[in-house]
């Protein structure tokens, strides 16, 4: 996986909002709801955008549907998404492929009943998903993984 300044800057101009919208794509994601985890009444969506020069734009969104906030630890302003890919039939890594900028705000991301963030990433050729911790706390002592739907990178 390739990590750029590119990256780096779509990371800080990701939209977060309250009605957030989907950016233009021209893919969908592969959808395998067996893949697919909630977390606290919180999930991840991926959708595959436009391809360039350094690789496929994935707009990644994080909801919450549930009827509390919920917590998520912080990766600069955004939270902190953890990529795998699969590989030989298992899916290998759960680290992070990108470069965190320094917090804007103490303290973990909150994300309100009914709100959502879009998260954009670049990814090179291959079948990937994300991972993210998500809890109910705060503290993050009950924290477990919203995993996204799989999507391929062309």
């Amino acid at each position: 996986m390739r990590v750029g300044l590119f990256a780096v800057y779509l990371a800080g101009i990701s939209a977060v909002s309250g009605c957030s919208r989907d950016l233009a794509s021209s893919g969908s994601p592969r959808l395998d709801a067996s893949l697919l985890t909630t977390s606290h009444d919180v999930s991840i969506t991926a959708t595959v955008g436009r391809r360039g020069a350094l690789g496929d734009t994935v707009t990644f969104r994080i909801a919450n549907g549930g009827s509390a906030v919920a917590y998520m630890p912080r990766c600069g302003s955004l939270p902190l998404l953890l990529v795998q890919q699969f590989k030989d039939g298992v899916w290998t890594g759960g680290v992070q492929n990108f470069m965190c900028l320094a917090p804007a705000a103490p303290g973990p991301v909150s994300l309100g009943p009914g709100e959502s963030i879009d998260v954009l990433r670049i990814f090179e050729s291959g079948q990937y998903r994300m991972t993210m911790p998500v809890a109910s706390d705060v503290a993050l002592t009950n924290a477990t993984q919203a995993v996204s739907n799989a999507f391929d990178a062309p």
